[in-house]
């Protein structure tokens, strides 16, 4: 049997916190009558893309069919209707039935974050997908240190050049917009004009994604023990996720303006905006 020693700490701690929080909470809605048992694992919690099974791209909550899965699911629905009363015990077993493919998937893929260079401009990622607008991604490329301290100013200096490449790359796009929890944390907030905030539309459906459930990782990559114990006592978010946009123009005046530093960055870098 393979040992666990092998395995980087941080990411084997981490995934067992977050299975063991979401399996609380999938658990506590359906107590609640929230959902049936399919919803709540396949589309409220991040359990699936922690696993083996995560190809990248299919996923449950898309309706795509994974029969392996499926067995999983319904073994962890035996757990839910025998233990439901105790959840130590729903999180004990449940992780337990998940365990196997979530350390197949840590040996071959380590911690899974990216390093600076795997991601458009550094921690932030786009895409176009929605019509007239530039959508932001978020994750962080700079661990141990945090894009919202240790780092703030690459990372707003590098949310300047996202910027100002798209402006080159697709210069009728005008307007730029994000869905995320950290719409509600101040140091993000920081990096946008009043606009995007007075802009916020809170996304009170809860989904699996990393906009809503990225808030239990710390900046090492670790559980954040903190967010889960507010969750686990309040049953609410410590940071609600919601949909922000605004002009790209204004955030880059803002940007300009409020952080001088990472223009001077900029600067330093050579930078000159490219498609």
């Amino acid at each position: 049997m393979e040992s666990m020693s092998d395995l980087d700490p941080i990411r084997l701690h981490y995934v067992q916190e977050f299975t063991r929080l979401s399996l609380w909470y999938a658990n506590k809605r359906l107590r609640e009558n929230l959902g049936d048992l399919e919803d709540t694992v396949n589309v409220r919690v991040n359990l699936y893309r922690n696993t083996s099974l995560y190809n990248g791209n299919h996923h449950p909550a898309a309706g795509d069919e994974d029969p392996e899965w499926n067995v999983i699911v319904g073994k962890l629905g035996e757990i839910f209707d025998k233990y439901g009363n105790d959840s130590e015990s729903v999180e004990i077993r449940g992780l337990a039935i998940l365990w196997p493919l979530m350390e197949a998937r840590i040996r071959t893929l380590g911690n899974e974050q990216p390093g600076p260079g795997d991601r458009s401009h550094e921690c932030w990622n786009h895409d176009y997908k929605h019509e007239d607008s530039l959508s932001l991604h978020i994750a962080n490329v700079y661990q141990p240190k945090s894009p919202l301290s240790d780092m703030h100013i690459q990372f707003a200096a590098s949310l300047i050049r996202l910027l100002r490449d798209s402006q080159v790359r697709r210069p009728e796009v005008k307007v730029v917009r994000c869905g995320s929890w950290l719409n509600s944390a101040p140091r993000f907030q920081m990096l946008f004009p009043d606009a995007w905030i007075q802009s916020a539309e809170r996304r009170t459906e809860m989904r699996y994604t990393m906009g809503r459930w990225g808030q239990f990782m710390d900046r090492r990559g670790d559980f954040h023990e903190k967010n889960g114990a507010f969750f686990r006592r309040t049953g609410e978010m410590p940071y609600p996720s919601s949909l922000c946009r605004c002009k790209i123009e204004m955030v880059l005046d803002h940007l300009h303006e409020t952080f001088p530093e990472a223009v001077a960055y900029n600067d330093q870098l050579g930078y000159v905006p490219t498609a």
